[in-house]
């Protein structure tokens, strides 16, 4: 009985001290909320397509590898990652502006975000020994963008405000030692603010992005 109660404390004890490194790969589907004042849209060219005031929405399919690393405290596990998320748009529908509500305009651009973030994961069972685990996750950080060939549609100057936060589920399986598969179902907010420096013009995109990413999680701890 001394044996079986110690055995079951050193898993329990073992189940809440794995420190994971991560790789994931998602799909998502992102829409926009976008707001640009006393600006220009381009083409590719360089042609002016629209200036002015113009609010517009757009939806577009979206891609990401993610890495991330995690450590135990007490009953939650904390980290940080890094995220390249790739987009793509085709087209974006005004809402307002010249040429009038619901219209739309052919856009086609991608580019990729890249994110750092710090993560917190909350497993609902954290002393639990079975083979497989639920937890809440939840990223805070900032983004940058690259690859964007029109080169007004983020603004011209650096430092802007570029925000981003991420509520989700996830469910992992033991598939070896120390080795699990997961999926990750999640939705994230991200918020651009041009440089204030750029006044007059104003440009604002809140972005809301649902996706799911399946991956492989390693315990690197020595237990």
């Amino acid at each position: 009985m001394v044996v079986t109660v110690i055995a079951q404390s050193s898993r329990k004890e073992a189940a809440l001290k794995k420190y994971f490194a991560t790789v994931s790969y998602g799909v998502g589907s992102a829409t926009w909320y976008s707001d640009i004042k006393n600006s220009i849209l381009y083409d590719k060219s360089g042609t002016i397509l629209k200036s002015g005031n113009l609010k517009f929405t757009a939806k577009n399919p979206s891609s990401a590898w993610n890495f991330q690393v995690s450590f135990p405290v007490r009953n939650i596990r904390l980290g940080m990652g890094i995220s390249f998320e790739e987009f793509y748009l085709d087209k974006i529908i005004l809402k307002s502006g010249n040429a009038g509500d619901g219209n739309f305009i052919l856009f086609d651009e991608s580019f990729r975000f890249d994110k750092f973030y710090a993560a917190v994961e909350v497993p609902f069972a954290p002393e639990s020994t079975k083979n497989y685990s639920f937890s809440a996750t939840g990223n805070l950080g900032y983004y940058n963008y690259t690859g964007i060939e029109r080169f007004n549609f983020f603004g011209e100057e650096p430092l802007a405000r570029m925000y981003l936060a991420n509520v989700g589920l996830l469910a992992d399986y033991k598939i070896f030692k120390h080795t699990y598969f997961f999926i990750n179902p999640n939705f994230e907010f991200k918020y651009f603010q041009n440089n204030r420096f750029e006044s007059p013009s104003d440009i604002n995109h809140k972005i809301l992005t649902y996706s799911i990413a399946a991956g492989i999680r390693v315990d690197v701890s020595k237990e």
